[in-house]
């Protein structure tokens, strides 16, 4: 029994530091992208679309490890993922073309695919009882971590040291959770359980037929979405229009995400005595209020006001996104990697489209900005009314 404790409690360590994989590979380089275009003559929106373009992949990769990792196991799936990961961010770090990088980037986030499904399925398989609520709080603070911290490092490495270091701190970040997976993760998929590609690709479409995941899905891929864009469209509204430095931008995508992690951590103590509904509301009502916060001085960039709304945008999805999360990964504990493959694939096709809208957008003033935020406080919206017309028909008693 101690022994399994031990592991337990590893295992709630470790998927963690997997899953932060996924969320440094977006934002410890966004403070560099101004300079990175300059460098190997792209334009901003190509550059832009580099975010794109990773989030593409990532989705993909999702799709391929979550089928790998219910055929052939969770340890296998998330070595290749690694392994794949380390390639890319060498290859990303000697590019001297857009293209060469364009490549790298898009190996980097088909491999960080195998992170975010390796670290959901395991939890799954090995953390049960009211305490896997807790462990996937942990999940989305390590993810949450990344957007917190990546572009401050990643805005002084680019002043002090130059783009390509970031690459080079890809590359050891990604070996050093290599070594953590080598040394501890033990195969957590009995062989009964494994399926082979074709019966996986059949169980997306149960999972895709259930109506509470789609909903849980909604909110997560507008939740992702929201905290994502700062770190699309920040760099060049900070930088090349406002004139300030990447370490600069830095400063404001902490702030950003500092916001998120403090909601997540405050939802963390919260759950225990509020309901995961009341919380996703909550955050819901924050979310329209920041989407006006940055609305409100509309006829100009007003940088304060931006920054003041989307604090609040990201504070609110600490409330909204490890919620719907655990909503639809507890939904089927039998098809963990299924599940977790396509829960997200579907929130990075989310994230896709809207980095790719918001890098061809004229958003030259606050009203702009907010308009977008207001779209995805939409689409959140639909989330929620859906989920909640979900649990009242799966109620007992509904409908007699």
């Amino acid at each position: 029994m101690d022994s399994n404790k031990r592991y337990e409690n590893f295992i709630v360590f470790l998927a963690p530091l997997i899953n932060s994989v996924g969320g440094i590979a977006i934002d410890l380089y966004a403070p560099s992208i101004p300079s990175i275009g300059r460098e190997l003559a792209a334009s901003p929106a190509l550059m832009q679309n580099t975010i794109t373009l990773t989030l593409i992949c990532y989705a993909i990769g999702q799709l391929f490890f979550g089928i790998l990792a219910d055929a052939r196991g969770r340890r296998p799936a998330v070595l290749l993922g690694l392994t794949l990961f380390l390639a890319g961010s060498v290859m990303a770090a000697m590019s001297g073309s857009i293209a060469l990088l364009l490549v790298a980037r898009a190996l980097q986030g088909f491999a960080i695919g195998a992170c975010q499904v390796v670290a959901r399925a395991v939890l799954v398989d090995t953390v049960k009882g009211p305490r896997f609520a807790v462990a996937i709080i942990y999940l989305s603070l390590a993810f949450g971590l990344g957007p917190v911290l990546a572009p401050y490092v990643g805005g002084a490495i680019e002043v002090h040291l130059g783009w390509r270091y970031n690459f080079v701190l890809y590359a050891v970040y990604g070996l050093v959770v290599l070594a953590f997976v080598l040394a501890g993760l033990k195969e957590s998929l009995a062989p009964a359980q494994r399926r082979s590609p074709l019966q996986t690709l059949a169980g997306y479409g149960a999972i895709l037929g259930d109506a509470r995941f789609r909903s849980s899905v909604t909110l997560l891929g507008a939740s992702f979405s929201a905290f994502l864009l700062w770190n699309v469209i920040g760099p060049y509204i900070v930088q090349d229009r406002l004139g300030h430095s990447a370490q600069y931008f830095g400063t404001t995508a902490l702030g950003v995400g500092a916001c998120y992690l403090t909601g997540t951590l405050l939802n963390r103590f919260l759950i225990r005595v509020v309901t995961s509904d009341t919380l996703m509301w909550a955050g819901t009502l924050m979310f329209v209020a920041g989407a006006g916060v940055i609305a409100s001085s509309a006829d100009e960039l007003n940088l304060p006001r931006v920054l003041a709304g989307i604090m609040l945008i990201a504070f609110a999805q600490g409330f909204i996104f490890s919620n719907a999360m655990a909503r639809s990964m507890s939904l089927f504990p039998d098809r963990a990697g299924v599940a977790a493959s396509l829960q997200g694939c579907l929130m990075l096709a989310f994230g896709s489209a809207a980095s790719a809208l918001a890098s061809v957008l004229p958003l030259h003033t606050n009203l702009a900005i907010g308009g977008v935020f207001g779209v995805l406080f939409l689409v959140s919206l639909t989330g929620m009314v859906s989920l909640g017309r979900t649990r009242l028909a799966d109620s007992p008693g509904f409908g007699t």
